[in-house]
């Protein structure tokens, strides 16, 4: 309950210069809330669920690209029902020394206005359009190179981020940090909380009790910090879940589903789907096919 912000001490290859990671994780054993020194890249390859940048939360897609910089608190938080038949995430990460940036500039004079560009970044960015495409292709190609070949790789991603305007900021700048860590990490573990028990029954009281708080003083939290109500978050977490498993399993029954996800009441479902994605159950499953 008590737990604090981690700090990740990256660990690389005596002989590299960065650090890939091509992993397959449960949900569960993901890193919790952290920071540390070195830029990453993560390109989340198979699930979905929550991010936390900073001080911001927002839901996170298959195939997204972000870059975090140095120092930043994150972590990503999977719907289990996204993940792989056998129950694991995919994501592939990259992280590096910051003083790389500054180091390229003694070799290539092109290198210079990506480099200040990207040193100048201090909140979380999502890669989009034409660029997050070339990206996640050079990702996947450093799987299969050695050490040096993925050095000049993540040359190449770098100038393509610090050159292109295929990005949105998310977070909060790294200079801003200060005193809000605690309300980070009680945030995370409200998350954490809801993506292992969203298919059971789950109250105020539940929910505040994992933060030691009154279902007064929790629901004013939640509010303030997600700008909704904790019991339309958890139904949009449910119904995301659910709109998994309609694309997964085309052919199992929508009520089952409702009832795998955690709605026990199935017209209570039916009117916060609809609410939620404009069209029913039905339609939402027949549009996707």
């Amino acid at each position: 309950m008590h737990e604090k912000l981690k700090f990740e001490q990256i660990k690389k290859d005596s002989c590299a210069s960065l650090r890939y990671d091509y992993s397959s994780l449960y949900p569960k054993d993901e890193m919790p809330l952290h920071f540390h020194p070195e830029i990453e890249i993560c390109y989340v390859v198979k699930g979905s669920g929550y991010r936390m940048m900073g001080d911001f939360l927002e839901p996170f897609e298959e195939g997204e690209v972000v870059l975090v910089p140095t120092n930043q608190p994150h972590c990503w938080m999977y719907n289990p029902e996204s993940c792989e038949p056998d129950g694991k995430r995919q994501c592939i990460v990259v992280q590096f020394n910051p003083d790389l940036l500054q180091a390229g500039l003694s070799f290539f004079t092109e290198w210079e206005y990506a480099a200040h560009r990207l040193s100048a970044i201090q909140q979380g960015i999502l890669l989009t359009g034409g660029t997050a495409g070339k990206i996640k292709s050079c990702l996947e190609e450093m799987n299969c190179l050695n050490a040096s070949e993925r050095m000049l790789m993540l040359i190449r991603i770098l100038q393509q981020i610090g050159t292109t305007t295929d990005l949105i900021p998310i977070g909060l700048q790294e200079t801003e940090f200060n005193g809000i860590t605690k309300n980070m990490r009680r945030m995370q573990l409200i998350f954490k909380y809801v993506i292992e028990h969203y298919k059971e029954k789950i109250t105020l009281s539940d929910a505040a009790n994992v933060i030691s708080m009154s279902t007064t003083a929790f629901c004013s939290f939640f509010k303030r910090e997600t700008g909704k109500t904790f019991t339309n978050f958890i139904n949009e977490y449910r119904i995301e879940a659910v709109c998994t498993l309609l694309l997964n399993f085309p052919d199992k029954d929508i009520n089952e589903i409702a009832w795998q996800c955690g709605f026990t009441d199935i017209p209570y479902f039916n009117r916060s789907f609809k609410k939620m994605k404009q069209m029913t159950p039905g339609q939402w499953r027949y549009k996707i096919q």
